[in-house]
């Protein structure tokens, strides 16, 4: 079985958001000691994405206005997303640390990959730095795979709290990227209703599941059975891309839901499945919000476990889902689309 990659660096710590925000170094300080090389899994040397790459998603301006940041020591794109003199840098780290792991996940030497990245990507907009995010990690993830390697499927998989509206809008109009995103409704951005389904071409190819606050475990399982995988195998995905954020955590102080470690076990379980059935298990995960440090370690944990296929079991889920309503009318709208569900 090909090893496990995974991209965790220190460099990471230095973006710098000032004192009491949520989107802060120590998100990356409690993971350094708990990940290690050992059989099965290799770690990865990240690089700074170029220009090119990260224009693959964003506008020239977005990149410029982003890279003259640099070496100013505080500064702020709005009141939510911050920058410092490495921030830059940074962001560069984590588009790039991506890419590398895709990289060595299409060229065989890598089964499937865990990027462990800051700052996180998903609500950056094709020229807007928002919602703690300088450049959309993920995003430009797909797009570099459809640019290299000539993948025409890629699935974007978005579990974090928070609807991922860049990455949306990124792929809005585009049949090559199925974006699926469970999360918060309403909440912040205030995108990801279920009737945002896609424009022109891409209509039907954005899949968005949105649950009210307090759900947890048997909730995202149930969304996950009866939407997330039947869609996403009769997509049949040549690469999966995991936006793994860890903010719906119970103990996340910003997302109000309750999922457990077992339960994004549980959807990495799924969404390794689809990219075993689909495309050679080829699938990696990219850190997007988690602001709680105990839940970001032990649920980060828990996807290696799956990404590492070990033996842990998962519990099952007890209890009556609440979310039977909200995945009816996502079926009955997604219905048009998809034969799967």
């Amino acid at each position: 079985m090909k090893e496990t990659g995974f991209v965790l660096d220190e460099r990471y710590t230095h973006h710098d958001t000032g004192a009491g925000h949520p989107e802060r170094a120590q998100r990356i300080e409690v993971l350094l000691p708990v990940f290690a090389e050992r059989p099965g899994l290799r770690r990865v040397a990240p690089r700074a994405a170029t220009g090119d790459e990260i224009t693959l998603v964003h506008d020239d301006g977005h990149f410029e206005a982003v890279a003259s940041t640099r070496g100013v020591a505080h500064g702020a794109f709005d009141g939510d997303t911050p920058f410092s003199a490495e921030s830059f840098d940074t962001a560069t780290l984590a588009a790039g640390g991506l890419l590398e792991v895709l990289d060595q996940v299409m060229a065989g030497e890598l089964g499937n990959g865990f990027a462990m990245v800051r700052p996180p990507g998903h609500h950056a907009e094709r020229a807007r730095a928002m919602g703690f995010c300088l450049f959309n990690n993920a995003a430009i993830g797909a797009a570099y795979l459809r640019a290299k390697f000539g993948l025409q499927r890629i699935l974007v998989m978005d579990w974090d709290v928070h609807h991922g509206n860049g990455t949306q809008h990124s792929f809005y109009s585009d049949p090559g990227v199925l974006y699926m995103s469970t999360h918060r409704y309403p909440f912040y951005p205030g995108t990801g209703a279920i009737d945002e389904v896609g424009r022109g071409d891409g209509t039907g190819f954005t899949v968005n599941v949105p649950f009210p606050g307090g759900f947890g475990d048997v909730e995202y399982a149930a969304a996950f059975e009866s939407v997330i995988a039947p869609i996403a195998e009769e997509f049949a995905p040549e690469f999966v891309i995991i936006s793994a954020g860890f903010d719906p955590h119970a103990r996340d102080p910003l997302g109000g839901m309750a999922v457990t470690e077992a339960g994004f076990a549980r959807m990495a379980r799924s969404l390794l499945g689809v990219a075993d059935r689909c495309c050679d298990g080829r699938a990696v995960a990219v850190l997007e919000g988690g602001y709680d440090l105990t839940a970001i370690r032990d649920s980060s944990a828990a996807v290696m476990a799956q990404l590492l296929r070990s033996d842990v079991d998962i519990p099952g889920v007890t209890g009556e889902s609440r979310a039977a309503p909200i995945i009816e009318a996502v079926r009955k709208v997604q219905g048009e689309y998809w034969k799967g569900i």
